[in-house]
């Protein structure tokens, strides 16, 4: 009674604001907004399959489905552990579809990094009925902080999943932060990195299809396309980026 007397003596009631996307919860209204203008939420980012959760990768769901017990919040991890491919992280309504499902999903494991995977683009591609390659690239920290991203290493695969070209890169200022919880790159691994420029023109020699005239021909997938473009010092039409 006297709290409705005295409105301000009433309990102040905190009212939190989540991420419909990745449920990331904010005090305020203006931090979810600013959340939702840098986190680039899209239906494309890999989601849990139990809540939907969306996730930055695939490690990323993989890590919320196998979280440690007394970390857990909800019921993914049980329902992953009955029901979750464990490769491919898809969830089945049935035992038996993903029994059926596990004797169907199969990757062959990735190819080392330690060495350069080099091959000809005009050999490699001629005659091929490729549409997409996918790249990624590691980057490493340089300046005195280490916040100037700096290209270390490449991989382009194509869309059979068979790695096409595979280097390190040698960075083209002194690197002050390897980043090697996230890149597993060490000082050892740059030492004979190829040269940036040599890299670039590789690269682009692939996605023109092994032809000299410049002109791109396949489409280019992968995660924050621009940023890796941008450290390559590589430009490639847009329209043919995905």
């Amino acid at each position: 009674m006297d709290s409705q007397l005295n409105p301000s003596k009433r309990r102040k009631i905190s009212v939190r604001h989540r991420c419909v996307a990745c449920y990331k919860m904010f005090n305020r209204r203006e931090h979810l907004v600013e959340h939702m203008k840098i986190s680039y939420h899209s239906l494309h980012q890999p989601r849990c399959g139990v809540c939907l959760k969306h996730c930055k990768s695939f490690e990323s769901v993989r890590e919320h489905l196998n979280v440690p017990d007394h970390l857990s919040k909800g019921n993914c991890k049980a329902i992953f552990t009955k029901r979750g491919c464990t490769l491919c992280l898809q969830i089945f309504e049935e035992a038996f579809a993903l029994a059926e499902h596990k004797n169907k999903c199969h990757l062959s494991p990735p190819r080392p990094l330690g060495t350069s995977t080099q091959r000809n683009p005009s050999s490699s591609l001629a005659g091929s009925r490729l549409k997409a390659m996918a790249l990624d690239c590691e980057m490493v920290g340089g300046g005195a902080d280490g916040t100037i991203d700096q290209c270390a290493s490449v991989c382009l695969v194509d869309d059979d999943e068979n790695v096409i070209f595979s280097t390190h890169v040698q960075p083209l200022l002194p690197v002050t932060d390897y980043r090697h919880e996230i890149t597993g790159l060490t000082k050892e691994d740059l030492k004979d990195g190829m040269p940036l420029e040599h890299v670039r023109e590789r690269v682009f020699s692939f996605l023109c299809g092994g032809q000299n005239d410049g002109a791109g021909r396949l489409l280019l997938v992968g995660h924050d396309l621009r940023h890796d473009m941008s450290c390559l010092k590589l430009e490639y039409p847009s329209h043919l980026l995905r």
